[in-house]
């Protein structure tokens, strides 16, 4: 039997404090302390034929759904004294004292449903609907527009990878009218979710105000020292 390098072990080792040091350091981010984390039995809508609010073509009514998930909503407020703990470095943004402090933070949990939704205005039977509206990140030029498109896929790629779902679905036996009997795969499966709607409640009354209501001083200029990024990170 080989044994392990001393490097090895070392690699390894790294590798796992790394590990736990990372989740450790999400997991006492506001929200936790503020909501907690829940679990409860979910049965996901997964038919492929059956449609509901959120799939419908572009129209209020599938805006208004959407909106309802807090896609679109503003950053929110994460104290000082929490930054450390929510992954937040001592040079990123702030705000000043006079207006409550803290860092500007949005929930990354929002920020996906943001990129899907941008992804679902992209398709092509929507686009020109939101085209000709011209909003939100339609109002852009079209380099920025695909920019910000690509930005989301990949965005939701990294995060499907990361959290790579390991359940399966099974088949269940389906016949066509005037058809013998298919197998076709069954995707409305049982998830242990966690409870979205408290946590969306918190970014909600934890919104900083719009750009529109933000005085033009809101935020601490960068001090000596503080990293400033000359391209886009």
């Amino acid at each position: 039997m080989r044994t392990p390098s001393a490097y090895n072990i070392l690699r390894n080792t790294v590798s796992l404090v790394n590990y736990c040091w990372n989740v450790a350091y999400r997991t006492t981010a506001p929200i936790i302390q503020d909501v907690g984390v829940e679990y409860s039995p979910v049965k996901f809508h997964g038919s492929l034929l059956k449609s509901n609010d959120f799939r419908l073509d572009a129209g209020p009514e599938v805006d208004a759904a959407w909106k309802s998930l807090g896609a679109d909503y503003h950053a929110a407020r994460v104290p000082a004294d929490e930054a450390e703990r929510s992954g937040l470095a001592p040079d990123q943004v702030k705000i000043k004292e006079q207006y409550g402090g803290g860092y500007p933070a949005h929930v990354e949990g929002l920020h996906h449903l943001h990129c899907l939704n941008l992804l679902r205005k992209s398709l092509a039977w929507n686009f020109d609907y939101y085209q000709k509206q011209g909003l939100g990140p339609f109002s852009n030029e079209p380099s920025i527009l695909k920019n910000h498109i690509t930005h989301c896929l990949d965005i939701l790629r990294q995060q499907l990878m990361c959290t790579v779902d390991i359940g399966v679905l099974g088949q269940v036996w389906y016949q066509p009218p005037g058809k013998g009997p298919e197998a076709f795969v069954d995707f409305n499966t049982v998830h242990k979710c966690r409870n979205f709607d408290a946590i969306r409640d918190w970014a909600e009354k934890h919104q900083l105000p719009d750009v529109e209501n933000t005085p033009a001083d809101f935020l601490e200029l960068p001090k000596e020292g503080d990293r400033i990024w000359h391209t886009v990170p």
